[in-house]
């Protein structure tokens, strides 16, 4: 059975440091429009950072960007009551592949399909 709370607490932390990471990447950038979006970062709604961070960066933040989309789509899954659900086959995930990534969007039958 899957624990969507245990899960929704994972996710969480991992998007806040993922978040931080972001931060800390961009302040430390020799790159001064990176330390303009940093600062434009911390003045608008975590929420937003993607649609802000996708139009600035280039491919070398391409990782935390995905994983920044990862970690947003299971957390709203979750609220929307989908989470634990493939977005293939709409069948069930499994609970081993939950708990080794709580980001998993398909089953184990349709991930090596794509």
């Amino acid at each position: 059975m899957i624990n969507a709370q245990h899960h929704l607490l994972r996710l969480n932390t991992e998007l806040e440091q993922v978040r931080q990471c972001l931060l800390t990447t961009l302040s430390s950038s020799s790159n001064k429009s990176h330390h303009s979006l940093a600062e434009t970062l911390h003045k608008n709604n975590p929420e937003q950072w993607l649609e802000l961070t996708q139009k600035q960066l280039g491919t070398e933040y391409k990782d935390i960007i995905v994983r920044l989309e990862q970690l947003e789509a299971a957390v709203c899954q979750i609220d929307i009551g989908q989470y634990g659900y493939c977005c293939d086959c709409e069948e069930k995930i499994d609970s081993q592949r939950l708990n080794a990534d709580p980001t998993a969007q398909r089953c184990g039958n349709c991930e090596p399909r794509l």
